[in-house]
């Protein structure tokens, strides 16, 4: 019994892991590319994934559309389901045309309201994965 408690309680640690990355958090490292396109190519794939454009600046960008699947004790009485926000801080790196790019993602109660209430959400192997999924499309698009 006390093997099987064990296992259980490992296997639960195993699923709270964080990410092998510096800043625990989803993360990409680009090099010999143009800033400005990566920040595009973000944008675009944000729009399609209908994420609303909150705010664009030269070293980050923030996006949100309501969560459909979000925790049901985010939600609340005035402002209903919570908004999925995900922001892309963009770093530039010491060698000329490298940038690291950090994600992060929360779950917002009561948007755009002086009582906003934010929730962040670990990010994930799979955060990860799909960050670097788009590697190679940002190489071949913006290639300096």
């Amino acid at each position: 019994m006390l093997r099987i408690m064990i296992i259980v309680f490992a296997s639960m640690l195993s699923g709270c892991a964080t990410l092998p990355t510096t800043s625990g958090n989803p993360e990409l490292i680009l090099t010999n590319i143009k800033i400005d396109c990566v920040r595009s190519v973000f944008m675009n794939a944000l729009m399609n994934q209908e994420y609303t454009i909150r705010n664009v600046s030269d070293t980050q960008i923030v996006a949100g559309k309501t969560a459909s699947n979000a925790p049901l004790w985010y939600h609340t009485f005035y402002g209903g389901a919570p908004e999925e926000r995900i922001t892309y801080l963009f770093f530039a790196m010491d060698t000329p045309d490298a940038v690291r790019i950090v994600s992060s993602a929360a779950y917002v109660s009561n948007q755009t309201t002086a009582s906003e209430q934010v929730y962040t959400i670990q990010g994930t192997d799979a955060d990860q994965e799909e960050l670097m999924s788009m590697q190679f499309i940002i190489e071949q698009q913006c290639r300096r």
